[in-house]
């Protein structure tokens, strides 16, 4: 018997090695699944039972062609024949285009729990408000009102389509809390740090999913409206970002720096940043260069600022990683697919020390089965009536529909530490990570010279690297994607552009063009920069200990002396410490 009892004593030990083998690595480095798992989508339109629900007068039908009932079978395919169990949902805007319109609110909250067939609880469903969710007008420049004069609540209009009275803010703000009741059930209000602002869902509101998650949600107000007034009873807290009452924006960075104080408190280490449109944001850059990721719709495309399949590194990173998915339903025909986002949480160990994955994965519900777009007339095009039929997904009325891995290979991978740090940070270190003022010299010149940025001689938009007379006239420099083993880093300008250095067509000169916040005209919200569109410095380290930066030299291009990519060239570097703002507004990260 005391030889049973040894093998079943050893086959319990191999078959307890085998779990926690699978669950935590034998290694220490292999993946462990964390317990946050989402789905995100925005600019959704109706179900297909659905599809008379506030579409006219024109465009509002383009809520309810195929693409939009795609993404409803897709959502039923990935849970029912893919095996998906999504913890929650994020609306991310434009919530099938009701205006708080309680048909619409309902009509959408059942389709959500029809369609994920109940895997997504009622109250994990969250909803960011767009402009289509005051007003499901949008309160656009249709309007043609004088700038004080209100877009109205709900989904009453006048022949001229202008929105008219319809709901109080009270009534509107009950209709969203009684159809998302996650709204009240799990959102989390942070506490104004001045005092004098009280958060309120659906419009500015946070959320903590798990407690043992390393993420933290914010979602924030900015619809992306023309007509930026509201009603007499909106609290000033409910006011959209940009109306003419706000200083620099002061309410949203209240709000953003109120949240990030409350996910810190409560040990969170990642950011992720809702808003549905991109414009009227915090312009303090040193709150917003604390979010880790910014998610956006309102543009009927999609669009992120790093390459498909890239890794995104916390400690590395300057900029916000974006994401802009407007795709979500109302066609427009800016883009062949039609998509949602998945957000899944991977717990990990590398070296002793804790750290998560957060796994951005794109799937596409409809792939266009016409000509996209279907008119070179943007006003009737369309890419989306018609959809490839995907055999074995699942059908509502218009073809097998699936999610599939997306076709333009969106998606990436952000990689942060678990835990906050026990301690103060650590301190930066040039030329790898931190903002400094830099002195640039040696090799060919007589003197170490300070550096500026000044407009090139061709176009006054694009800034060159120049010699300036003192450190007060220097700009300022921030290195990013910093790698001690390659000794290399990028380097982002600190000026209101936040425009990385990047090499000329030429191959010749350093230049600072296109930042964050450039949005390409003409587009449908994509951007003109991407993190890595920054050229990779080399460094060397010399006996003495002093830096060198390689492959650059001074040179005399027209009548102004610049900093010049030249091979094999180099000069000493000196990096002098640069503090934007008073520590106290840092909330403790990285500069």
């Amino acid at each position: 018997s005391c030889g049973r009892r040894a093998g079943f004593v050893a086959m319990a030990r191999l078959l307890l090695a085998a779990i926690c083998s699978l669950a935590f690595g034998t290694s220490g480095t292999q993946a462990k699944i964390g317990a946050m798992d989402i789905l995100f989508m925005a600019d959704i339109g109706h179900s297909r039972e659905d599809a008379v629900d506030l579409t006219s007068p024109w465009p509002m039908g383009k809520s309810a062609y195929e693409g939009a009932f795609s993404l409803y079978d897709g959502l039923r395919d990935y849970v029912e024949n893919q095996g998906a169990q999504p913890d929650a949902i994020v609306v991310v805007g434009d919530v099938a285009y009701g205006g708080g319109d309680r048909q619409v609110l309902n009509a959408t909250r059942n389709a959500f729990q029809r369609y994920l067939k109940g895997v997504v609880p009622v109250d994990k469903v969250f909803p960011i408000i767009g402009n289509h969710d005051v007003h499901f007008l949008g309160c656009s420049n249709a309007e043609y009102r004088p700038y004080s004069v209100p877009c109205y609540y709900g989904s009453q209009y006048s022949e001229l389509r202008r929105s008219q009275p319809g709901l109080t803010y009270q009534q509107w703000r009950s209709s969203w809390l009684e159809f998302f009741p996650g709204l009240e059930k799990h959102a989390r209000i942070p506490p104004s740090q001045n005092g004098r602002n009280e958060w309120t869902a659906p419009t500015r509101y946070n959320i903590n999913l798990d407690e043992e998650s390393s993420v933290y949600f914010i979602a924030g107000l900015m619809t992306g409206a023309f007509q930026l007034a509201r009603t007499p009873d909106t609290p000033h807290e409910a006011m959209d970002s940009g109306y003419e009452g706000e200083s620099a924006h002061d309410l949203q960075c209240q709000f953003v720096r109120d949240s990030l104080e409350e996910g810190r408190r409560m040990g969170k280490t990642v950011f992720v940043y809702f808003t549905h449109h991109f414009s009227f944001a915090c312009d303090d850059w040193s709150l917003m260069r604390q979010i880790d990721v910014w998610i956006v719709g309102h543009k009927h495309y999609y669009w992120q600022n790093m390459e498909g399949g890239s890794v995104v590194v916390q400690e590395q990173r300057h900029y916000p990683t974006r994401i802009l998915i407007g795709n979500g339903g109302f066609d427009e025909g800016h883009i062949d697919v039609v998509s949602f986002g998945r957000l899944r949480e991977e717990a990990y160990k590398e070296g002793g020390a804790e750290r998560v994955r957060l796994h951005f994965e794109i799937k596409d519900t409809c792939i266009t089965d016409e000509r996209c777009p279907s008119s070179s007339i943007s006003i009737r095009a369309h890419c989306w009536v018609q959809c490839q039929d995907m055999p074995g997904g699942f059908d509502s009325g218009g073809g097998p529909r699936k999610a599939t891995n997306s076709k333009h290979g969106f998606g990436f991978t952000f990689d942060a530490p678990r835990r906050r740090p026990v301690g103060p940070s650590a301190a930066s270190v040039a030329p790898f990570n931190g903002t400094w003022k830099l002195q640039i010299g040696g090799a060919t010149t007589s003197s170490m010279r300070w550096i500026g940025l000044q407009p090139c001689n061709k176009a006054a938009a694009v800034l060159c690297i120049v010699p300036v007379a003192n450190e007060s006239a220097a700009s300022a420099f921030t290195f990013y994607d910093g790698e001690p083993t390659t000794s290399s880093a990028r380097l982002a300008a600190w000026d209101e552009a936040r425009g990385p250095m990047v090499l000329s067509a030429d191959g010749r000169t350093f230049l600072r063009d296109k930042g964050f916040w450039d949005i390409k005209p003409g587009s449908a919200g994509n951007g003109e920069m991407r993190p890595s569109d920054g050229w990779v410095f080399k460094f060397m380290t010399m006996e003495s200990g002093a830096r060198q930066v390689a492959d650059v030299a001074w040179s005399l291009e027209g009548d102004a002396e610049q900093l010049v990519h030249s091979e094999g060239s180099s000069l000493d570097l000196i990096a002098h410490a640069f503090s934007p703002q008073p520590p106290s507004s840092q909330l403790g990260t990285f500069v």
